[in-house]
């Protein structure tokens, strides 16, 4: 008797309906696609979702085939039949050398059966004495043929198991699913067979790399908790977006975006120039990032460089010289002392693109980056106020009553700024709304509460954030703000708010603000607001999944100021109140005569 035929004697004597196995576009049994008793690696799609994300897994472990020829085994990707992908995908698949297998089992008909369940087909390979089973939570880096020397039963976090198919073990888990529909497979194996056996991540960090945690690389952006540094994994999350990067320029090698190679040259320099892209020691100062392109503006942007090192909070200024056609005029650091001089740094791109005004910089220590426009001037008061947001702890002073030591007030400093790091922090807020429906967005100037963005013509982020806006988010991103020339600081607002759930913060400044832009800039265009909009709706919609992922704030931040209070005087008070019943009684008879005028429209109707 074959293995096939045992297999179904077994179901057959315990239930109506056997598991279903057919490999993808052929019809035939699974039992007969592989002749040699051997190993391999498997892997399932139980969720469109998570396609993408088994696609840069396989991506991976081909690559590490291709490094060790001798490592080679099959690759198997189990395909619920109740899963509909398209033909592309499915040639896709095929293309990372998977053999693609359609499975079905009947637990999953059920309306609460979990499809993933359909795994236990695995166990029904018979012509393999070891699977290596994965979830798209893994990328393989090396060696992998050694995860083959572990025994039978060994697990990693439930996203890796050896296995090894027979009857027995594939019956006594169909047995347990039709038993309890909504138990996992994890549950199920530890319940059905020997007990698993769980190996360490550091036992195993040299051949693959496990992202465990909620947070993963391809879905950081929408991860909205405060929580979001636990889970934080810059390198990591890295590695798999260049593998999402190269796997994607394996099916589509031709692109006509000048910039595709941009973000790997940014971040392949960064990482090989720091040795911890979380190491910001410098909490009690800021650094600045200033934006220029026309040379013309060069002699402003040396009175501004001017202006902003008289700050002792402000650390360094760095330069970002987005024309790389033209060298940086010396005129740059006129009149700069020598002090001064070297608290400056030109950052030269290779790349013309509104992006590098979030590059990652190698010579940042601040763990705070304050990013304008060259166009915008803020007072040195404001300015320091917004970074430090003191009006909070002056207004705890001014509740508790009592008078608070330099320690105690700088105590309360830290942690204020502690509590808003995640926030983008700035002068210019924004309102927006979008609708998951008709997929439109709006975007307006406002002037009153709520409002959700905070414009990076003059606003304070943590560092972390340029090495996620730049490294981690999807190409896809960055080439649309290249097409249009617009809407990067509306892409960034939306990985901050995502990441976090933290909404923006708007500082009111206490002296006026200089912009210059107003008179000459792209936002005087007729169509800026609409094609904001328009990229409101586009983000969200393509890399939120039509999840908004901003959040309305009610409250600003401004310096604390006490409240003017005159001695009582009845004679002041009475021609207020009877000026507001004047004004209210004013309003009810506008109101009467608008509703007779809309009766009498409707009658003649």
């Amino acid at each position: 008797m074959t293995a096939e035929d045992k297999t179904a004697t077994a179901l057959d004597n315990d239930m109506d309906t056997s598991s279903s196995i057919k490999s993808n576009n052929r019809g035939g049994s699974l039992l007969n696609v592989f002749s040699n008793k051997k190993s391999a690696f498997a892997t399932m799609i139980c969720d469109l979702k998570m396609l993408e994300p088994t696609m840069v897994s396989l991506y991976s472990l081909n690559s590490v085939f291709a490094k060790k020829l001798s490592s080679k085994q099959d690759v198997i990707v189990l395909l619920p039949e109740s899963i509909q992908v398209e033909s592309e995908d499915v040639e896709k698949l095929e293309k990372l050398g998977a053999q693609v297998i359609r499975t079905s089992f009947p637990q999953a008909s059920s309306s609460d059966g979990d499809v993933c369940n359909t795994v236990i087909n695995l166990f029904a390979l018979f012509d393999y004495s070891k699977i290596v089973y994965f979830t798209p939570d893994i990328i393989f880096n090396n060696n992998v043929d050694q995860l083959l020397n572990y025994p039978v039963g060994s697990a990693l976090a439930n996203s890796l198991y050896i296995l090894e198919p027979n009857p027995n073990s594939f019956e006594s888990l169909v047995r347990a699913l039709r038993k309890s529909s909504n138990a996992t497979f994890p549950e199920v194996l530890e319940q059905t067979l020997d007990k698993y056996s769980y190996v360490s991540e550091k036992d195993v960090v040299n051949y693959l790399q496990l992202f465990s945690g909620p947070m993963k690389p391809w879905n950081f952006h929408a991860y909205s908790d405060v929580d979001w540094q636990k889970q934080w994994d810059p390198v990591g999350f890295y590695n798999w977006r260049r593998l999402n990067n190269d796997m994607r320029r394996l099916f589509n090698p031709e692109t006509d975006w000048a910039n595709a190679p941009r973000q790997q040259l940014v971040c392949d320099s960064y990482l090989t120039s720091v040795s911890d892209p979380q190491y910001f020691p410098v909490q009690d100062q800021f650094s600045v990032l200033i934006s220029t392109y026309n040379p013309e503006r060069i002699e402003h942007l040396n009175l501004i460089i001017q202006h902003l090192l008289k700050s002792p909070y402000v650390h360094t200024v760095f330069v970002t010289w987005h024309n790389p056609q033209l060298a940086v005029p010396d005129t740059l650091y006129a009149d700069l002392s020598k002090t001064d001089y070297s608290r400056v740094k030109v950052l030269v791109q290779d790349y013309d693109s509104l992006n590098n005004r979030f590059n990652p910089v190698d010579q940042l220590v601040t763990d705070s980056v304050y990013i304008m426009d060259d166009d915008v001037f803020v007072p040195l008061d404001d300015l320091e106020f917004t970074f430090n947001v003191s009006s909070l702890s002056f207004y705890v002073v001014w509740k508790f009553g009592k008078k608070l030591t330099n320690l105690s007030f700088l105590y309360l400093n830290l942690q204020v700024w502690r509590g808003r790091k995640d926030s983008v922090v700035g002068h210019f807020p924004r309102y927006h709304a979008y609708n998951p429906v008709t997929l439109e967005s709006v975007y307006k100037l406002i002037g009153s509460a709520p409002y959700s963005i905070v414009l990076t013509k003059s606003m304070f982020i943590r560092s972390e954030y340029l090495f996620a806006y730049t490294c981690l988010l999807e190409p896809k991103l960055h080439e649309m703000v290249d097409r249009q020339l617009n809407c990067e600081d509306l892409g960034f607002s939306m990985m901050a708010c995502g990441i976090s759930r933290v909404p923006a913060t708007f500082v009111r400044p206490e002296q006026p603000m200089e912009d210059f832009g107003l008179k000459k800039g792209i936002s005087v265009n007729g169509s800026h607001m609409p094609n904001r909009a328009q990229c409101i709706a586009d983000f969200i919609t393509l890399f939120w999944d039509r999840n908004d992922p901003l959040v309305y704030n009610y409250d600003i931040a401004q310096p604390f100021r006490k409240a003017v209070i005159n001695t009582g005087e009845w004679e002041r008070v009475k021609p207020i109140i009877k000026s507001e019943r004047l004004n209210k009684n004013k309003k009810k008879s506008q109101q009467k005569k608008k509703k007779g005028r809309k009766t009498t429209t409707t009658k003649q109707n």
